[in-house]
């Protein structure tokens, strides 16, 4: 569990970069028409995430109305706000009435977060705006054209709001952003949405995923497109739908840039989170892929949902809803760093020794290859020159050579070494000496 702090708010200036991503391979959706293709193969291998801790521990929160937490979304508060609580802002909300968005915030990514001392910062009751049964699933992005944060919002299921603020915590409403009516006559909620900027700026400045119910009772992914972030205009089909994978529902998609490829993420009903790749019009996914499941182990069990991915320079970092639906908790996972491994280089070590033979000097010169690929090797000596080729890796390159007399002063052998690997070209050279000899 990660603890809660009664620190006293300080700034961290930092930059950020939130990135959103992962697939490995294209298969288009039936229901799309293909467009801009996102390429097949990404940039970067997927990074593999492992569990940190839990960050809204029950006992420890003030603002606790229904014992569970969902749908977390990190704000870069540090590069936006003046005099923020903490460089990193962390929205979140119980799902159950009457929900509440509420705020923790850090100076790191990797905690330890501070609670609010006011939460909510918006509840379910705002008049003369609204009053519904709860409001929940907060998602705060920066508007540059109003230089402003707006955080989008449910509540009821019905419709996904949003209100802006300079500050974070004191908000002003704004409206509805996409209602049922958005969607379709057979949509019956309209809910857990994510803003991000359109990464197509041609016709629209904001993109947002969101989930629609329908009276199938089949939960599948959005689109929604923005000028300014206030007017939304719905497409017609769906950019995701529930899979064989996926056990009947998907739901809390975002948008994820991982070395240079864009990703759809999103959870499902089977508890997991996959990743698709998605070009710059929204239009065209590939297939699914696993980015993140609970190992089962102690505090990382049940599902992982809701993702929101933040790199900064300390790391990558998955926060989510963890554990069962309408009992969940935030926590977050750590990209782990694999060690890079070492660049191929030539070890070769050699022996040259004098020995006698019939009464005639000889040279006998050992080469042992002790890198991981064959080598060629060419020994020479004032006696003469021998060549190897394809020593294996632990293998020995071992030349003999004769004088013409009884005798030989002492000198030195020279070993050169040869390898190809990956199409890279490898040379070295070392000196073995040998000691005169009388026979």
């Amino acid at each position: 569990m990660i603890p809660l702090t009664s620190q006293p708010p300080k700034r961290w200036p930092g930059r950020l970069s939130v990135l959103l991503a992962a697939a490995l391979a294209l298969a288009l959706v039936p229901a799309l028409a293909p467009s801009s293709a996102p390429s097949a193969v990404a940039a970067d291998p997927l990074p593999t995430f492992a569990f940190s801790g839990e960050i809204t521990v029950p006992d420890e929160l003030s603002y606790n109305p229904t014992g569970e937490f969902i749908f977390p979304s990190v704000f870069h508060a540090g590069e936006h706000l003046t005099n923020p609580l903490g460089e990193w802002y962390l929205y979140y909300a119980p799902h159950d009435s009457p929900g509440g968005i509420s705020l923790m915030y850090s100076d790191s990514l990797a905690g330890p977060w501070t609670e609010y001392a006011s939460n909510p910062v918006i509840s379910n009751v705002w008049s003369p705006n609204y009053s519904v049964n709860h409001v929940s699933s907060p998602d705060a992005i920066w508007n540059t054209e109003e230089q402003t944060m707006f955080l989008y919002f449910h509540g009821g299921n019905d419709q996904t709001r949003y209100a802006t603020t300079d500050d974070g915590v004191t908000f002003t409403y704004g409206g509805s952003a996409v209602t049922n009516a958005m969607g379709g006559a057979t949509t019956t909620e309209t809910s857990y949405a994510r803003v991000f900027t359109h990464p197509d700026p041609s016709s629209f400045n904001y993109g947002m995923f969101y989930m629609e119910n329908t009276t199938a009772n089949s939960r599948r992914i959005r689109v929604a497109e923005s000028v300014d972030g206030r007017s939304w205009v719905v497409r017609p089909t769906p950019i995701v739908t529930p899979g064989s994978l996926d056990q009947g529902n998907v739901s809390g998609a975002n948008l994820w840039e991982w070395g240079g490829q864009k990703y759809i993420i999103y959870h499902a009903s089977s508890g997991k989170t996959f990743a698709r790749t998605i070009d710059d019009t929204l239009s065209t996914v590939g297939a699914p892929v696993v980015l993140h499941a609970s190992s089962g182990v102690g505090e990382d069990t049940g599902r992982v949902a809701a993702p929101e991915i933040v790199t900064d320079d300390t790391g990558t970092y998955l926060f989510y809803e963890s554990g069962a639906r309408l009992k969940a908790t935030i926590s977050y996972a750590t990209a782990v760093t694999t060690p890079p491994q070492p660049a191929f280089a030539l070890k070769t070590t050699a022996t040259a020794t004098s020995s006698c033979a019939s009464g005639v000097a000889r040279i006998t010169v050992d080469a042992l290859n002790g890198s991981t690929a064959p080598n060629d090797v060419r020994i020479t000596t004032p006696l003469g020159e021998k060549k190897f080729t394809g020593v294996g890796a632990s293998g020995h390159a071992v030349g003999t050579f004769a004088g013409s007399g009884a005798s030989l002063a002492a000198g030195q052998a020279t070993v050169k070494s040869f390898a190809r690997v990956d199409g890279v070209a490898y040379n070295g050279t070392i000196t073995a000496n040998y000691s005169a000899i009388s026979c």
